[in-house]
C-alpha cells in the first residue's frame, strides 16, 4: 500500500456507502487530528475495498460489540502488514484509527477491546491482529492497485506514475502494459526530468479517458494503433485545451505542455514499439502571440507584484526620467542593503557561537548515555545554565544518540528549538542566511544550483568545493542547461570562501549522521538537523519560504541598520518578498542599474551571451514595462494640460498639484517625440574600444482608451484642417500619422468583434473635444 497516493485512487470513493462515509468524517473531526483525517480516512477505505465488497455500509459492525473488535483487529493488522511503512508511522495511524473507533464505540453503545500500540516495537497485541489481517481472503488484483504504479529514475529514485484513470478505465492489463513501459523509460531519466514527464504524462492519460467512448466497438488498444491514434490525440488536444481554456490558464503554456507530452509519448511508447507510430503525424500546433515582445530581456524571472511596488511605486510624473531611474536604483539597493546587513550580523553571531561551542567541547564535561538515573552527581548536569556540559555532551555522542528521551537527557525537555540554536545546527533560517549572502555575491547561482549541490561524490572525493591554482572553486549543475553544460563552476572570493566553509562546517554533524545510517544524501552540501535527526530538505524553496524565525530577523528593528532610513512597515515588505530567486532578479536588476549593460547583467546570471548588435535596445523587462506606462501618461497629461489651460477642471484632470505643473511642462511637456522611442536605450561602454550604439525600433504598442481615441481624432481633425500657413511642432507629425493608423484600423472593421474597442470608439465619436484649444497647443 502506498500511503501517500491513497488519495488518487478512486476506486477508493466507493469502497464505503455515502451515509456510512458521512458518520465516519464526523466521528472523524471529533476524534482525529485535523490534519490526520484525511490520511486515516484513506487508510480505512483502503481496508474495507481490500476485504469488503465495496459500498459498504458497516451495519453489522455498527450493531455488534463482537463484530466491531474483530473488524477492528483485522484493520490494526492491515495497517501493520505494511514494511514499507515505518513502525512509527504505523504506529500514529493505527493510534488515530483506535481513537476513532473508540468513538465510534462509545456513540453506538458498544464495546471495543484494549489494542496496545507502540513507536518502537510491533506489539503483541500487534501481532495478533496481523495474523488475524493474514487469515482473510485477499484479491491479489485488489492488493496490487492499493501499491500504486512505481517507478525508479536512473539515480534509484522512486515515483508514482499516476495511472489510476488506465486502470478504472481500461483494465489491469493495459495499465500494466503502460507501467511496464514506462518503468523502462524511467531508468533513462534523472528524477527532476522523470517528475516532469510523469505529470505531463498524468494530463495526457486523462484526456485519452476523457474522449475514449467504445459505442464504435474499438478497444483503447485499436485507437492507439496506426490508423487511429492522431485522431484521437487531435481530439484529446482539442478536449484539455477546453478545459484549459475554461480554468484561465495561459493558452500559450498549453501549447509547451501539449508538446511536452507528444514528446514524452513518442520517446516511452513508440521509439520503445509499445504502441505504434501514426500514419500521419501528431498535430502540434506552434502558438503565437498576438504581438511580437517588447525589446526586454530577463534579470532571474518576471518581477513579481510585490517587487513592482517596491520598485516603481509613487514615482512623480513630473520628474525628469533621470530623476526616477536614480529613484528606483536607490530603492533596489536600499532593500538589497537591508538584507544584507541583517545577513551579516547573522552570520556573525553563528560564527561567534561556533566558536564557542568548539571551546565548550574541550572545557565541557561529558554525560554518559547509561547510568546517570538516580546518580546525584548528574543532576542538573546539563541544561540550559550548564551550556557548555550540554554542547560537550551532544557533540559527544552526536545526534538522535537516544530514543524520544534525548532531550530530556540533554536538559531541554519541551525546548527543542533553543536547544537547535545553543547547538548550532542547520535550519531553514540559518541556510537563509548563508545562502542569501552567497547568491548576493554570485547570483549565477540558482535555487535548483544549491539543492543539487553535492559536497562529494559516491566515492567518498570531494567535489562541491575545490581549490584550482589559487582560487576556489564551489561546483554544482544546472540541469536545464543540458547534459553538456550543466556542470557549473563558481569562483569564489574570499568572503564567499568563508560562506561556503562555514557551510560545509555547519552541516558536518548533520551528514556524518546520515552517513552513519547509509542514508547517500549524507554527500550533498545542504542539509538540515535537529538533535534528533538531520535530513537532505526534499524542496530547499519550501525550507527556506517556511523559516519563520529568517522573516522575524528582518524585521527586527533590533538589527537594523542605524545609518538606513528603513521602516518597520518596509522591513515587512522585504520580508514578505524575500526568496533566493528574488534575490538573484533584485541582483540582476541592481548591475543593470549600475552598468546598463545587458552583457554585464547575463554574465552576473550566467545567462548565454547574446548578440552585441541587439544589446543597445535591450532593457529589463520590468523597466520596460514601467517606463511604458510612464511614458504614455506623461503624453496624455501634457495633451490634456494645454487643451484645458483655461478650464477650472484642469487640475483634476491630470490628478497633479498646480505648484507641480510648471515642473512637468518642463520636463514632459509637447515637444519632440521622446528619445527612448526614437533611439531606444544607450547602452554604457564597457571597454575603450567599444562604441556606444543607437538603436531605434520601427514598432509601437498604443494603449487604447476612450482620452487617446478623443486626443487622436481631435489631432487627425487639425492637421487635416489645417491652412497652409499654420505650422506645426515637429512631434504632431508623429501623432498624426497615429491618429491615421489608428482610427482607420478601428473604422475597417478588423475590430469589430471587440465590444470594448467599439465601445469606446463610440463614446468618442460622440464626445469630441474642443479641437480649437487642442489647435493653440500644437502650434509652434
Amino acid at each position: 500500500m502506498n500511503v501517500k497516493t491513497l488519495n488518487e485512487l478512486s476506486l477508493l470513493k466507493t469502497a464505503l456507502s455515502v451515509e456510512y462515509s458521512n458518520y465516519l468524517a464526523l466521528a472523524a473531526e471529533s476524534s482525529i487530528s485535523p490534519t490526520k483525517i484525511q490520511p486515516v480516512l484513506n487508510v480505512y477505505a483502503a481496508f474495507c475495498y481490500l476485504v469488503k465488497q465495496g459500498n459498504y455500509s458497516a451495519l453489522e459492525i455498527l450493531n455488534d460489540s463482537s463484530s466491531l473488535n474483530a473488524h477492528f483487529q483485522s484493520l490494526i493488522g492491515f495497517v501493520y502488514n505494511y514494511d514499507d511503512i515505518t513502525i512509527k508511522y504505523r504506529y500514529v495511524i493505527g493510534n488515530q484509527l483506535k481513537n476513532l473507533f473508540c468513538y465510534i464505540a462509545q456513540d453506538k453503545h458498544l464495546t471495543l477491546d484494549e489494542v496496545k500500540l507502540s513507536n518502537s516495537k510491533i506489539t503483541e497485541e500487534a501481532s495478533s491482529c496481523l495474523a488475524q489481517f493474514r487469515e482473510l481472503n485477499i484479491d491479489k488484483s485488489k492488493s496490487d492497485y492499493l501499491d500504486g504504479w512505481q517507478v525508479l529514475s536512473k539515480e534509484g529514485k522512486e515515483h508514482e506514475a499516476h495511472l489510476d484513470t488506465l486502470y478504472v478505465n481500461f483494465g489491469e492489463a493495459f495499465t500494466n502494459k503502460v507501467h511496464l513501459a514506462l518503468k523502462n523509460y524511467a531508468f533513462t531519466q534523472k528524477s527532476s526530468s522523470l517528475a516532469h514527464a510523469l505529470k505531463v504524462l498524468k494530463k495526457l492519460f486523462v484526456g485519452i479517458a476523457t474522449v475514449y467512448t467504445d459505442r464504435d466497438g474499438l478497444t483503447i488498444e485499436t485507437l492507439l494503433s496506426r490508423n487511429y491514434v492522431q485522431l484521437l490525440f487531435h481530439k484529446v488536444f482539442k478536449v484539455l485545451f477546453v478545459c484549459s481554456q475554461a480554468a484561465h490558464n495561459c493558452p500559450k503554456d498549453f501549447h509547451i505542455k501539449w508538446r511536452n507530452a507528444i514528446t514524452y509519448y513518442t520517446e516511452c511508447f513508440i521509439n520503445t514499439g509499445v504502441f505504434s507510430e501514426p500514419h500521419k503525424p501528431f498535430i502540434v500546433p506552434d502558438w503565437k502571440d498576438p504581438k511580437d515582445a517588447a525589446p526586454t530581456f530577463s534579470i532571474g524571472g518576471n518581477a513579481t507584484q510585490p517587487e513592482n511596488l517596491r520598485w516603481f511605486a509613487n514615482i512623480p510624473l513630473k520628474i525628469k526620467d533621470e530623476e526616477a531611474v536614480s529613484i528606483i536604483q536607490q530603492r533596489v539597493d536600499r532593500d538589497m542593503a537591508h538584507v544584507r546587513h541583517v545577513c551579516l550580523l547573522k552570520f556573525e553571531e553563528l560564527l561567534e557561537r561556533e566558536d564557542r561551542n568548539k571551546a565548550f567541547q574541550s572545557t565541557g564535561l561529558v554525560k554518559p548515555l547509561s547510568g546517570t538515573a538516580g546518580n546525584g552527581k548528574y543532576k542538573n548536569f546539563v541544561g540550559e545554565d550548564k551550556l557548555d556540559n550540554t554542547v560537550a555532551t551532544f557533540y559527544a555522542h552526536g545526534i538522535a544518540a537516544k530514543d524520544t528521551t534525548y532531550l530530556p537527557f540533554l536538559g531541554f525537555q519541551g525546548n527543542a528549538s533553543q536547544l537547535n540554536t545553543e547547538l548550532n545546527l542547520p535550519n531553514g533560517s540559518t541556510l537563509n542566511v548563508l545562502l542569501t549572502l552567497l547568491v548576493m555575491e554570485h547570483p549565477l547561482i540558482t535555487p535548483s544550483w544549491l539543492a543539487e549541490w553535492d559536497l562529494f561524490d559516491v566515492n567518498g572525493n570531494m567535489v562541491g568545493y575545490k581549490q584550482v591554482g589559487n582560487q576556489r572553486i564551489a561546483v554544482s549543475y544546472k540541469s536545464r542547461k543540458g547534459s553538456t553544460n550543466a556542470q557549473q563552476e563558481v569562483v569564489l572570493n574570499e568572503f564567499s570562501k568563508s560562506i561556503v566553509e562555514f557551510l560545509m562546517h555547519h552541516t558536518r554533524m548533520s551528514r556524518e549522521y546520515l552517513k552513519q545510517k547509509g542514508d547517500v544524501n549524507w554527500r550533498k552540501m545542504i542539509l538540515t538537523a535537529t538533535a534528533t535527526n538531520a535530513i537532505r530538505p526534499y524542496n530547499l524553496n519550501t525550507t527556506l519560504h517556511s523559516a519563520i524565525d529568517f522573516c522575524d530577523w528582518l524585521q527586527d528593528e533590533t538589527l537594523f541598520d542605524k545609518s538606513s532610513d528603513i521602516t518597520l512597515e518596509d522591513a515587512q515588505a522585504i520580508s514578505d518578498i524575500h526568496s533566493l530567486r528574488s534575490i538573484r532578479r533584485h541582483r540582476g536588476f541592481q548591475i543593470y542599474l549600475e552598468t546598463r549593460s545587458m552583457d554585464a547583467v547575463a554574465e552576473a546570471l550566467g545567462h548565454e551571451k547574446k548578440d552585441a548588435n541587439l544589446l543597445t535596445s535591450y532593457i529589463p523587462k520590468p523597466l520596460m514595462d514601467f517606463f511604458n506606462a510612464r511614458w504614455i501618461r506623461q503624453f496624455q497629461n501634457a495633451i490634456l494640460l494645454e487643451a484645458m489651460k483655461d478650464s477650472v477642471h484642469r487640475l483634476d484632470a491630470v490628478n497633479m498639484r498646480a505648484q507641480d505643473i510648471e515642473e512637468f511642462l518642463s520636463n514632459h511637456g509637447i515637444s519632440n517625440i521622446p528619445e527612448h522611442f526614437d533611439h531606444g536605450f544607450t547602452q554604457q561602454t564597457t571597454t575603450d574600444s567599444e562604441v556606444s550604439e543607437s538603436l531605434g525600433f520601427d514598432k509601437l504598442t498604443y494603449t487604447i482608451s476612450t482620452s487617446l481615441l478623443q486626443l487622436l481624432m481631435a489631432i487627425r481633425f487639425v492637421v487635416e484642417s489645417r491652412d497652409d500657413e499654420e505650422s506645426f511642432l515637429d512631434i504632431v507629425a508623429h501623432w498624426y500619422q497615429s491618429a491615421v493608423f489608428v482610427l482607420d484600423t478601428l473604422s475597417s472593421g478588423k475590430h469589430s468583434a471587440d465590444d470594448d474597442l467599439m465601445g469606446m470608439l463610440d463614446i468618442a465619436t460622440n464626445n469630441k473635444l474642443d479641437t480649437h484649444s487642442i489647435k493653440e497647443a500644437l502650434l509652434c
